[in-house]
């Protein structure tokens, strides 16, 4: 397909339009033709409620936006099932308004979004005769879902030995993984510095040691600095040199890399989000040593990794 990638979703939601049209009689039918589960219904039947749809459209228009971004798909009916996955993934670490993850209500919602949107797809590319490529499947990342949000707010998610994941992480992604676990940064933050960001190296307000320090604008648009060893940040100019003026990983790449060092050091994966676990955990001890109350370490923190609450960072000191 060509065109913006707004007008592309709109367009193949217009194949899966019912709306004025009965429900229940499409459930029937497709019921009839030999769908059993919910997920056979869903995937059978139309769009036929007006926010419903809107709502899908939304947050289609969202996950294609962003595998443009992230991975240069142009067309939506070349999206593929790991780009899905990436979007998801990103979703479950990074998503809902404090950027800490999101509910599992709220990953059901952007599921069934997801999956009418690959019937919608379908649907388009065989009304207009489009070839089809690989089908987007949400099973890996339903079980992955279930399991990550079931242990959500229960057990810790950082990882046993941070420094050695890290070191683990080849090449490019090392960097990455670096400045996430140095300042606490979000993948979305650390993931694409351009030079224009580079504040330099100063002196840390609590610490009282030279930190190299990146402009960024976290959740909302609020602005936040992240603050990363002098070495770490040396590399990052660097590697913005030779970006020609911008660091950029894809988030998806990098999630591999991160997943393989998980494997060979032996420590269960959590995503780029448990390194932030780490960096939290780490950074709390670290301020009360140096006098800070429990109270006042907390707010730091939360200042520090842009949260609008203190309380927020709690269920990252488990």
């Amino acid at each position: 397909m060509r065109g913006t990638i707004n007008w592309q979703v709109t367009e193949v939601f217009k194949s899966i339009d019912s709306i004025g049209e009965s429900k229940h009689e499409a459930k029937e039918q497709a019921r009839a033709q030999g769908a059993k589960t919910w997920e056979d219904l869903g995937q059978a039947i139309g769009t036929h409620g007006y926010s419903t749809r809107d709502d899908y459209v939304a947050y289609s228009k969202d996950m294609a936006s962003w595998v443009k971004d992230q991975y240069g798909v142009r067309d939506i009916t070349k999206i593929q099932t790991h780009h899905a996955e990436a979007w998801f993934r990103d979703k479950l670490e990074n998503g809902g308004r404090a950027g800490d993850g999101i509910s599992r209500a709220t990953f059901d919602t952007y599921g069934a979004a997801i999956a009418k949107f690959e019937s919608a797809i379908t649907k388009y590319c065989e009304t207009k005769g489009v070839e089809r490529g690989e089908k987007i499947s949400l099973k890996e990342v339903r079980s992955y879902a279930k399991a990550e949000l079931g242990l959500r707010n229960k057990d810790s998610r950082a990882y046993k030995d941070p420094k050695s994941l890290v070191d683990a992480t080849p090449g490019k992604y090392n960097l990455l993984a670096k400045i996430i676990l140095e300042s606490g940064a979000r993948i979305s933050e650390g993931g694409t510095i351009k030079a224009d960001q580079l504040q330099g190296v100063k002196e840390d307000k609590d610490f009282k040691v030279p930190v190299g320090v990146v402009k960024v604008y976290g959740k909302g648009g609020k602005p936040n600095e992240l603050k990363m060893t002098p070495g770490t940040y040396a590399e990052l100019v660097k590697a913005v040199e030779a970006g020609n003026g911008t660091f950029h990983i894809n988030q998806g790449n990098f999630r591999e890399k991160l997943a393989e060092a998980a494997r060979i050091t032996g420590q269960k994966y959590e995503g780029p989000h448990g390194l932030r676990w780490s960096y939290a955990q780490r950074t709390h001890s670290e301020l009360q040593k140096i006098g800070l109350s429990y109270e006042a370490s907390l707010t730091e923190i939360s200042n520090r990794m842009t949260h609008e609450r203190s309380d927020i960072s709690l269920h990252y000191l488990h």
